[in-house]
């Protein structure tokens, strides 16, 4: 295992025994068993990922699977036959303007480039990406949290719409946050611009950062947009390329995109990635982004993960050297100088 992935946020083992007691809620819910089973940590991070490549897997690839079940309700219409979690619970939705769904529909298809549609009327569709990090649709009722936290064990939410979203969905985002907090569900909003690529790249630095905070805490994380095509789904993507072992953003890309059908924008993420690199030593980058071609960011190596993660946690007040320093590096610490991924100890 390198240094880095001793820097890599812990999958807790209290999150496997909630992966456990979710299982049997699940076959209660759905008639039958989930596909498959949560692999363990490994390293600080979901097997498969630090880990892949001593358990001979491509690196970067994780066989993590997808946790899903048929619904009660027939899923959103996409081009993949992928079954998810889409629910209503017999709890009384906002109801959607017809008028307004469809027009949401074409102006995310004019923006994504994807068939992909939101079905505001079939409430909560969402699927694992990891044990811990679970991306979906916006919660629309008090039973929504009340689910996530009971079968899911979700125990945070990550927000990234605007309260102008929740407007127009005639959301109460009041009920919903009282909710959370009457049944302890920590609320974490980074909100992004619909339909703006620009808004992703800019804001995906900061998001990421408190979205690696939060996972290091242990927490389970349900991460929303509105229709979980866009916005949330990106800073799910940014947090496994640059924090997990993949080494490159289209792995990254494409291992969230096999387990829920949706279309962020990738450029916005790669042109993030370039922002970060080129940002000042030790901080997330500010206001000024930068010009870049194809393939800069495309592809990060190990020092390159280990320069961004740095620049992640310091942001968020946490030191990013987590590894067993040797003796050099030891010496480095006490007396105040840089320390780099070269000051951990070697792996056995």
């Amino acid at each position: 295992m390198s240094c880095l992935a001793r820097a890599i946020p812990a999958v807790r083992a209290d999150a496997a025994a909630n992966a456990r007691a979710r299982t049997g809620a699940r076959r209660r819910m759905c008639g039958g068993p989930p596909s498959g089973t949560a692999p363990a940590a490994l390293g600080g991070a979901p097997a498969g990922v630090a880990g892949a490549r001593g358990a001979g897997a491509s690196r970067g690839r994780l066989d993590v699977p997808s946790r899903e079940c048929n619904a009660p309700l027939p899923a959103p219409r996409s081009r993949r036959g992928n079954p998810a979690v889409s629910t209503r619970n017999g709890a009384t939705a906002p109801q959607a303007d017809a008028v307004g769904q469809d027009a949401y529909n074409k102006a995310m298809a004019e923006y994504s480039k994807t068939p992909f549609e939101y079905r505001h009327e079939l409430g909560l569709y969402y699927h694992f990406i990891l044990p811990n990090l679970i991306v979906g649709t916006q919660p629309q009722t008090r039973e929504d949290i009340d689910r996530l936290k009971d079968v899911e064990g979700v125990t945070c939410m990550f927000d990234t719409q605007q309260d102008k979203d929740k407007d127009y969905w005639k959301v109460d985002a009041g009920a919903i946050r009282d909710q959370m907090n009457k049944r302890g569900v920590l609320h974490v909003r980074q909100p992004f611009v619909d339909f703006n690529a620009d808004s992703l790249r800019v804001g995906l630095p900061k998001a990421v950062a408190q979205m690696d905070k939060v996972l290091r805490e242990g927490h389970v994380i349900y991460c929303h947009c509105t229709a979980g095509m866009g916005r949330s789904p990106g800073v799910a993507i940014g947090y496994l390329y640059w924090c997990l072992n993949f080494d490159s953003l289209d792995q990254a890309y494409d291992f969230l995109t096999s387990k829920r059908p949706c279309g962020p924008k990738k450029e916005s993420i790669r042109l993030a990635t370039v922002d970060m690199l080129r940002a000042r030593e030790g901080a997330l980058p500010g206001d000024d982004i930068w010009d870049s071609q194809d393939p800069e960011g495309a592809a990060i190596d190990e020092y390159e993960r280990w320069d961004i993660v740095t620049k992640l946690r310091r942001s968020v007040g946490d030191d990013p050297m987590t590894c067993v320093l040797s003796p050099l590096g030891q010496a480095k610490k006490m007396l105040g100088f840089e320390l780099t991924a070269d000051d951990c100890m070697p792996e056995h």
